[in-house]
């Protein structure tokens, strides 16, 4: 169970670094509750998306470590 935590805490960074990668727009105006749901609708869609990038983020940062120290 402990690493799925990990998984999910790696998913919503990899999800983070993709969607603001397509969509980095950010809500300027609204209500409170406006506000309470964009970011939430925002993060469940960093989770949803991450869950599949996240392999790959975590391979990619492999790669990088190697290719730095040869």
């Amino acid at each position: 169970m402990r690493w799925m935590s990990g998984y999910v805490l790696m998913a919503i960074w990899s999800g983070y670094l993709f969607v603001e990668k397509y969509i980095p727009y950010k809500m300027m105006a609204g209500t409170n509750g406006q506000w309470i749901v964009y970011y939430i609708v925002k993060l469940l869609l960093f989770v949803v998306i991450g869950v599949f990038t996240a392999p790959f983020t975590c391979l990619w940062a492999v790669f990088r470590v190697i290719k730095a120290f040869r």
